[in-house]
């Protein structure tokens, strides 16, 4: 297991760890696919996986939850958080039955698969259905001429309209009732973890509920009896094939005669013999690690996802020249009443020589010769070039820092 957040063997999972469990699933799901459409690249075969997306994530559930369930009575998901399922009454064994096993791997496989058929059919008749869009009003149009060409046209085409009728019937009462049917199903989850939550539901799952099945903690006697199990049912496999391949070497070699023959039939039996051991090790080995491998592939896809994405961002950015500079804003123009503005703005606008002793009037922000604005504001009381009222007061010197 790679997670475990804490607790003995006896206490009753957390609300934390039984929700964190079932939330791995979809997030595998969208790496497997991820992992498909990187593979596509290459091979284009592994294109047409992605458009049965849902059969594909389908089959590796069933085989990754049906080995789990029927070796350790936990999911895929479980085993990691190092969680197990066990009747709600146990009797003389606190195992699931057979029963159990083969109704929670076909509500874990089939249920999934058929929520995301459902939803995917929803988006599609939800996306045609008139009323919804543009394309909705393009349906609605079509649909209209086609009543009218309809009208036009004889009554043998009663039973097809019949039927058209009665398919967008479903289709639309479908599409309605289906947010409804989904907004209930994530009513009663959301109050059994409730209720899971405030210990007042052995499950956190009406599923579960409903199979007689309550989440625990995986002890270290668990783990035990599972390992001896599987080491004597694989020891009772290799000792049946390989008594096998020793009594079919007799056989084989029964006809040939003297010692020559008998040193070929324990040759046989040997190569035989070895053939078993490997096949079974690799096998094996296989079933060992699968699980941390899938796990390992996933991290190192989206590992290898962030390292070239960081790459084209950082390429990107060496390739993205600097925006120019904006354009300086027009020139306003002088009011018509005024003197003006001179060509050079070094230039003073009431006598057009340079300026000099430069100041300010504050209510226009125009710049002159001191000599040249105090004796225009004191004879008529108002800025030169803008007309706005002005007193001696609002005649600035400006300084020049030095």
């Amino acid at each position: 297991m790679f997670v475990n957040l804490g607790g003995d063997e006896s206490s009753k999972p957390t609300y934390f760890e039984v929700v964190a469990a079932d939330r791995l699933v979809p997030s595998l799901k969208a790496a497997v696919i991820y992992a498909l459409s990187v593979f596509s690249q290459r091979q284009p075969w592994v294109h047409r996986l992605l458009n049965y997306d849902d059969e594909v994530f389908a089959l590796l559930t069933l085989a990754l939850d049906g080995h789990s369930l029927f070796s350790t009575d936990s999911t895929f998901s479980d085993s990691l958080y190092g969680l197990k399922r066990k009747p709600l009454r146990p009797g003389a064994s606190d195992r699931l039955s057979r029963r159990q096993r083969w109704l929670m791997l076909a509500c874990q496989v089939l249920l999934p698969y058929l929520r995301a058929k459902t939803e995917k059919v929803y988006r599609h008749y939800a996306a045609t259905s008139p009323g919804s869009g543009v394309l909705g009003l393009a349906l609605r149009y079509s649909a209209a001429q086609g009543s009218v060409a309809e009208a036009d046209d004889g009554g043998n085409s009663g039973v097809g309209q019949e039927d058209g009728s009665w398919s967008r019937r479903l289709q639309r009462a479908f599409v309605a009732s289906y947010p409804w049917i989904h907004a209930g199903i994530e009513g009663t989850t959301f109050a059994y973890h409730l209720a899971y939550l405030l210990g007042a539901s052995p499950a956190h799952q009406p599923v579960l509920h409903a199979l007689g099945v309550t989440m625990a903690r995986t002890s270290a006697k668990d783990l035990m009896d599972v390992e001896k199990a599987k080491q004597a049912r694989r020891q009772a496999l290799l000792t049946s094939l390989l008594s096998g391949a020793a009594t079919a070497a007799p056989a084989s070699g029964s006809g040939t005669g003297g010692p020559a023959g008998r040193r070929a039939a324990a040759l046989l039996a040997r190569a035989r013999g070895g053939l078993v051991r490997c096949v079974l090790g690799a096998r094996w080995l296989l079933e060992d690690h699968a699980r941390s491998a899938l796990i390992l592939a996933v991290f190192g896809f989206k590992a290898l996802e962030w390292w070239y994405t960081a790459a084209e961002d950082t390429l990107a950015k060496g390739k993205v020249l600097p925006l120019p500079p904006p354009p300086p804003p027009p020139r306003p123009l002088p009011p018509p009443l005024g003197v003006g503005l001179p060509a050079d703005p070094s230039d003073c606008p009431i006598c057009r020589k340079r300026t000099t002793n430069p100041a300010t009037l504050a209510t226009s922000g125009y710049v002159f010769c001191y000599p040249c604005a105090f004796a225009h504001v004191l004879a008529h009381g108002r800025c030169p070039v803008s007309g706005l009222g002005a007193g001696l007061d609002h005649v600035r010197k400006l300084y020049e820092a030095a």
